[in-house]
């Protein structure tokens, strides 16, 4: 053994002595290559480039091709920065298509979601958050989004942890109608707003695109109770939205008339008024007249009212005494037969007298 170790040193040393230029050259060469590569890095057109020079902060820097100090001075890493990425919570997607498919629910999914609302009633709730990294350097070395720091540190913990605190608190403030039902997007926008302010607090470099909430039910447990519920408050609201209607239908027919009763009355009496104001003027007329000529028209009127009084009698019977035979003929309508009596008494049928 001690003789082939001997034979083994002598070997190489025979080979050193005779290849040492060479082995040199051979090292140095790829010394070279590693540092000119280590020199340069690319960064894609989604990323930023930030330089640590002496493992502190030199610079950012935009896409393309850069050029840096070697190994161990300067080291480069690169964040997406125009990548949008997504965190769930209460569920998980498996995947993603026209047709998504989600994985079976945990008992730790289940667990998130629960939550306790203003009423004192539980709600399912489940969501996703989307961001991206709006300052790089802050998400490496505040938070530790890339370098794999130990929680609670790390970028997705801290956004987890964030959002559940937020969403929790949200939730809580608002009635399980509220979560349920019409009040998903101010729940949705208000938690974006929240969340954003925490993440600022913490100089996390992170911006919240949007948070989604994927679905908000009551519990398994009292989900069939809770739609018992509902199903009476539609059943409510359509009693109500038809009475409604009927009420509408109705009020407008009720006015109509009474719209209609009123322009008649108004116009009834407006006819009245005509009527009386046309009398007054016409006696009004006939009084100027008189007043000119009394005797003339005091005969004129009483001749008028005879022929007017005298044409609704049937049967006329005019009698004279002032003679003594016959009654002369006089005619003032048209009668039918007549027949002259003694005495000056002539009888006549309506339309006429003798």
């Amino acid at each position: 053994m001690s003789q082939e170790m001997d034979d083994l040193q002598y070997a190489l040393r025979h080979y050193w002595r005779q290849y040492r230029g060479r082995i040199v050259v051979v090292v140095v060469v790829l010394l070279f290559l590693w540092a000119g590569g280590s020199m340069f890095y690319k960064v894609d057109a989604d990323s930023r480039g930030v330089v640590l020079r002496l493992g502190e902060y030199s610079q950012t820097t935009t896409s393309g091709l850069h050029f840096k100090l070697p190994w161990p001075i300067d080291k480069a890493y690169t964040v997406p920065v125009a990548k949008v990425q997504s965190l769930e919570f209460g569920y998980q997607t498996v995947a993603a298509g026209r047709r998504t498919q989600y994985a079976p629910s945990g008992e730790g999914d289940n667990t998130m979601a629960r939550m306790l609302t203003a009423d004192l009633n539980l709600a399912h709730v489940e969501w996703a958050v989307l961001y991206r990294i709006g300052d790089p350097k802050d998400y490496l070395f505040k938070v530790g989004g890339e370098r794999g720091s130990d929680p609670p540190t790390n970028a997705r913990e801290l956004i987890s942890d964030v959002s559940e605190a937020v969403m929790r608190r949200i939730v809580g403030d608002v009635s399980v109608d509220s979560v349920i039902t019409i009040g998903r997007e101010q729940i949705a926008a208000d938690a974006k707003i929240e969340m954003q302010k925490m993440l600022n607090g913490f100089e996390s470099g992170i911006r919240i695109v949007t948070v989604k909430l994927q679905s908000a039910t009551p519990p398994d447990p009292v989900k069939d109770a809770f739609d018992a519920v509902n199903r009476s408050k539609q059943v409510k609201e359509r009693v109500v939205n038809e009475a409604k209607g009927e009420r509408n239908k109705r009020i407008p027919a009720a006015r109509g008339l009474r719209d209609r009763a009123i322009a008649e009355a108004e116009g009834y009496a407006l006819r009245i008024k005509q009527e009386a104001e046309g009398q007054v003027n016409a006696f009004l007329s006939k009084l100027t007249e008189y007043e000119k000529a009394a005797e003339i028209t005091k005969v004129r009127l009483y001749l008028e009212a005879m022929e007017v009084i005298l044409d609704q009698v049937d049967e006329k019977i005019v009698i004279d005494e002032s003679v003594k035979g016959m009654l002369p003929l006089l005619h003032v309508g048209m009668g039918d037969t007549e027949m002259t009596q003694p005495g000056g008494v002539s009888r006549g049928r309506k339309g006429g007298v003798r």
